[in-house]
């Protein structure tokens, strides 16, 4: 059986069936700080090709660490995106399946925030949450918990401060690094932070100081924007909430990316500060975001979807007591992987079971011995669409799609090594048919196996 088809890392706190090392000494051990964004596109690094931006902080920790080029979320919205950060979990698992959970989180659901705190990590969220929190109230696993109700604004955001509300004036980003310094301040011990941005999610509303610094830059539509679609996402694309139009994208494109830019200088303050303390090579950053987002490939912008602009993420690391500096790998990496990884590095026992793996065995180079993932099942989250459920295998070269958008039932195959871009669907071609039988048969057997269905 492939690792990808695994249930992984039952492992319960306090007895760690999973095999994981055990907690370490008081003080002992990597600090962790993760570096969490909203809707950042894979390709919004300078580190990772983009011609735009110069992004010199994030690239700093992906050039000093490891890059996975192609890492994915296994949903591709906000609420299920951090649930699964959190919890290392799908979202058959945590429950959380739209911007409007049913129940609250975390609920009963054990996160990596109680797994740190209970190994005497001192734990800090700071930023946005945007999980159901009225009031914005403290969250259990935090000793830290500085963040506001809802989707917020980047100006002028009002933050709640371990149940205080406290006036905040000016760019959100600036202000939620101020936090996250002066947390850092006044920890002594080991500590486990997560720097949660807003950017570069709408609206396109970037910093002064980066505000129309990309107006000479031309920006061309996706090749892809005026392809005949399949059914479901035609008729997606003409609905004006995930369509836009060549005035809509030649505005809102450059915005985009100066958003991308207050996130990397935030970033390289918090990293400049840790280096000034001496404690930079002692902790462990991530940096990674809640969704990826199309930006007019198709003729959509939104997230959601089984498209790889959707699904596709940044994501490096950084820690050079293990990490070999300048590292990068091809190989599958999901964000359920976070969890179980840090829990890996730091020696801390997980406080529940993850669907994920440790992502060692690729900058280690041992991923070929260790059979390494080469398939996924990707869950769309629900839009209020009602019926709809949209799921997709995503292998190396191959991506199957399945939509029921009841009463209509649809399939999609892609080969994106010859159609990187994912526009010719190939479900009709009699040349695919037993590709395309295997596949379906392989998405049931993972549904299955997540108890998805």
């Amino acid at each position: 059986m492939r690792r990808s088809s695994w249930l992984v890392g039952l492992a319960l706190l306090g007895g760690c069936g999973g095999g994981c090392a055990p907690e370490p000494e008081a003080n002992a051990g990597p600090n962790v700080l993760i570096v969490f964004s909203d809707d950042q596109r894979f390709d919004s690094t300078s580190a990772t090709g983009n011609p735009h931006i110069k992004t010199p902080s994030l690239d700093r920790i992906a050039d000093e660490g490891v890059v996975f080029e192609r890492a994915y979320v296994v949903s591709s919205r906000c609420c299920p995106g951090r649930a699964t950060l959190l919890t290392g979990q799908y979202p058959t698992r945590h429950g959380v399946w739209s911007n409007k959970p049913d129940a609250p989180f975390p609920g009963d659901a054990p996160t990596m925030a109680d797994a740190f705190q209970a190994a005497g990590y001192r734990t800090a969220w700071v930023g946005k949450w945007h999980l159901p929190n009225p009031g914005a109230r403290p969250v259990r696993g935090f000793d830290h918990f500085v963040s506001y109700e809802g989707p917020g604004s980047h100006f002028d955001q009002e933050l709640t401060v371990n149940g205080t509300p406290e006036p905040s004036v000016g760019f959100q980003a600036d202000r939620l690094k101020d936090h996250a310094i002066a947390f850092l301040d006044r920890t002594e011990g080991r500590f486990f932070l997560v720097l949660a941005f807003k950017n570069p999610h709408v609206p396109m509303t970037p910093a002064p100081r980066h505000h129309r610094m990309l107006d000479d830059v031309t920006f061309p539509m996706p090749i892809s924007a005026n392809d005949e679609l399949p059914a479901f996402y035609a008729g997606l694309r003409e609905d004006s909430r995930h369509a836009i139009t060549p005035a809509e994208f030649a505005e809102t494109e450059p915005r985009y990316w100066e958003l991308v830019l207050s996130i990397d200088d935030n970033v390289g303050d918090v990293l400049d500060h840790l280096e000034g303390a001496g404690r930079l090579d002692n902790t462990i950053v991530l940096a990674t975001t809640d969704n990826g987002q199309l930006r007019g490939e198709h003729g959509l912008i939104q997230k959601g979807l089984s498209y790889e602009p959707s699904i596709r993420v940044p994501l490096a690391m950084r820690y050079p007591a293990a990490i070999p500096t300048g590292t990068r790998t091809q190989r599958m990496a999901l964000n359920v992987d976070v969890y179980p990884t840090l829990a890996a590095l730091t020696g801390i026992a997980l406080a529940g079971q993850t669907d994920g793996l440790d992502l060692a065995p690729l900058w280690k180079g041992e991923d070929e011995d260790e059979d390494w993932r080469d398939e996924f099942l990707y869950m769309a989250p629900s839009f209020g669409q009602g019926a709809v459920v949209e799921r997709a295998l995503v292998e190396e070269r191959w991506k199957y799609i399945h939509v029921v958008n009841d009463p209509h039932e649809e399939e999609i195959l892609f080969d994106r090594a010859a159609d990187p871009d994912e526009r010719v669907n190939l479900v009709g071609e009699p040349q695919h048919q037993a590709e395309l039988e295997r596949m379906r048969a392989t998405t049931l057997r993972l549904r299955a196996g997540l108890g998805d269905g």
